[in-house]
């Protein structure tokens, strides 16, 4: 107890069971998405990577990303961008920016594990954004000139001043032809302000089901952030095919699910 403790107080303080519970479950994600996705970068020295550990064989607050019950924690979904055949990765030193540097670097890549975008007109984006979720930069690589597995792009650099914002979060794409292949959100800076994930300036959202699918889309001005569906009191049989994502001002995500009635929406920043 004393160490999830300390895992959660990095993220919010432990004034409660639901801050412990929320602190705790995203101090996981931070733990093993950065390390899956690193050593997924490091092939072919690195040739697999697993993670401790996806469900539990007894009631436990423990490292599972699926509880006992069945019920996903959102180290389930992060897992699930961390290991995306098509994915783009950015590779962080540390989750607190103490450089004294004028400038930042960060690692970008593409992971095409069965090589379905060679041959095709592929892009990666990379944008940054501060605690008033306004962009602060954005990057297009485009010219991948040596196409294979594991493709080093470059680096998204950020001045020190852009980088002091708490939190600091990323937001990382591929597109194909034009067409949304991946997308996947990062954040850090967060230990500085406590709890500063879930004070950010808020914005709207809207569901609506068709057939299998929840349409999700973000209505209001600023990104929605962690936004994530759950069905309240199914939480131990319901399956979203996607959980705890970014959404641009205006844009709209399909969702797979098993279960259709008694969804409630949320996000980080949801008014």
């Amino acid at each position: 107890m004393n160490r999830l403790a300390q895992y959660s107080n990095y993220i919010i303080p432990n004034d409660n069971m639901e801050y412990f519970i929320t602190g705790s479950q995203l101090a996981q994600v931070v733990a093993v998405r950065h390390t899956l996705e690193r050593a997924r970068t490091l092939w072919p020295y690195c040739t697999g990577a697993l993670y401790y550990k996806m469900n539990d064989n007894y009631p436990a607050a423990s490292w599972s990303c699926v509880d006992w019950y069945g019920a996903p924690k959102p180290l389930h979904y992060f897992a699930q961008d961390a290991f995306a055949p098509v994915a783009s990765v950015i590779l962080f030193e540390q989750t607190e920016i103490t450089s004294v540097t004028n400038k930042i670097f960060f690692p970008v890549y593409l992971l095409d594990d069965k090589m379905e975008l060679a041959g095709t007109n592929r892009e990666v984006t990379v944008r940054a954004f501060d605690q008033n979720l306004a962009e602060i930069k954005k990057m297009d690589f485009e010219k991948i000139e040596c196409y294979q597995q594991v493709n080093k792009l470059g680096e998204f650099s950020l001045r020190r001043q852009q980088a002091e914002t708490f939190p600091l979060f990323f937001v990382s794409e591929v597109k194909a032809e034009g067409e949304l292949k991946f997308k996947t959100f990062y954040f850090i800076n967060f230990e500085k302000k406590k709890g500063c994930l879930f004070n950010l300036p808020r914005t709207t959202l809207s569901m609506e089901i068709q057939g299998n699918k929840a349409i999700v889309k973000n209505t209001g001005t600023l990104p929605a952030v962690g936004v994530n569906i759950q069905c309240q009191g199914k939480a131990d049989k319901f399956t979203a095919s996607d959980n705890f994502f970014w959404l641009d001002p205006g844009e709209s995500h399909a969702i797979e699910v098993n279960i259709t009635d008694n969804l409630t929406l949320n996000a980080w920043n949801k008014k």
